[in-house]
């Protein structure tokens, strides 16, 4: 299927036999140098590759990502690598070195000039420097949301060249952004300087992008992301790839649904209406809310006072 509408032309297609989908596109030496980039930082540590899936995963179930062939105003894959690939710069140590300091450690069989970008990295993931950040997966990804969660996306650029946001420059200054077009998310390539890899994003879906990052960074801070839930629920990274809300408890919510009989044999009884006396219903609500205390937020219960009855006017 041809899209000659893209920022360069592509015909996708699809593997029928393995369901794999790709793009075609002729004279594009910048793509090339992309994935030549993005297999240095996959082959330099090995936190990469599964920190990159697992983001892109969680964006999809969100309902985040989307072919950017196709002109939608959500992520796609490109962006959201180059995303966490930043992030990994960013952490202290950091996990990957920025783009500048490629070009610093680039020998002369490594130089690359296209389109009057300089496309200048080591082929070798041998030559970089080995991190010094021990960091896990999980705390990386924890922290991949907890950062991107209170972004100003708007008010900066993502700059993998230099490894930091940068702040936005009046459009009358000659080195603005490199000529980069500006959008409610501003992602600068690493090498076309004046591309804004999220340029298709509008700001509903940046808006949205920032508070499913809020969500995801709430649930990796609860004991239902840390251990195994002793409920039958989804925990852990299996809740965080669901589609859907991820906030604590948000999962499988049918099944702590409690109903509690108010309507007794047909009757229209009605709560607290027998003053100094307790149907049946009262103790089944004492019960449920004991159960929500002791097995679900884990609190300590103990026996307290008796209720007292209700007055006549009373009303729950």
């Amino acid at each position: 299927r041809a899209v000659p509408t893209a920022r360069r032309p592509v015909v996708k297609f699809c593997h029928k036999q393995s369901g794999l989908t790709g793009d075609i596109s002729i004279d594009n030496r910048l793509a090339l140098l992309n994935t030549r980039f993005l297999q240095l930082f996959a082959e330099a540590d090995e936190r990469v590759r599964p920190l990159v899936y697992a983001v892109r995963l969680w964006a999809k179930q969100q309902g985040l990502a989307g072919n950017p062939s196709g002109g939608g105003p959500l992520l796609n894959n490109y962006a959201l690598t180059l995303l966490v690939l930043f992030f990994l710069q960013t952490r202290s140590p950091p996990v990957l070195p920025t783009v500048a300091r490629l070009r610093d450690l680039a020998g002369d069989e490594d130089r690359a000039v296209v389109g009057g970008w300089d496309c200048s990295f080591p082929r070798d993931a041998a030559s970089l420097e080995p991190s010094a950040n021990t960091e896990s997966l999980c705390s990386l990804l924890a922290d991949f949301f907890h950062v991107f969660g209170d972004f100003d996306f708007p008010g900066q650029v993502i700059s993998l060249r230099e490894g930091r946001a940068l702040p936005l420059l009046p459009p009358s200054a000659p080195e603005a952004s490199e000529g980069l077009k500006l959008g409610p998310l501003n992602l600068q390539d690493p090498f076309e300087l004046s591309h804004n890899v999220a340029a298709n994003v509008n700001e509903k879906t940046a808006s949205r992008f920032g508070r499913c990052c809020r969500d995801a960074a709430k649930y990796c801070r609860s004991l239902q992301y840390r251990r195994k839930s002793s409920k039958g629920r989804a925990w852990g990274l299996t809740r965080l790839f669901q589609p859907g809300a991820v906030e604590p408890g948000a999962a499988s919510a049918g099944a702590f649904l409690i109903p509690i009989p108010l309507d007794v044999a047909g009757g229209s009884q009605q709560p607290c209406r027998e003053p100094g006396g307790r149907s049946p219903w009262f103790w089944e609500v004492c019960a449920a809310i004991a159960f929500v205390l002791r097995d679900v937020l884990k609190c300590s219960c103990a026996a307290g006072k008796p209720p007292r009855a209700p007055s006549e006017e009373s009303e729950l």
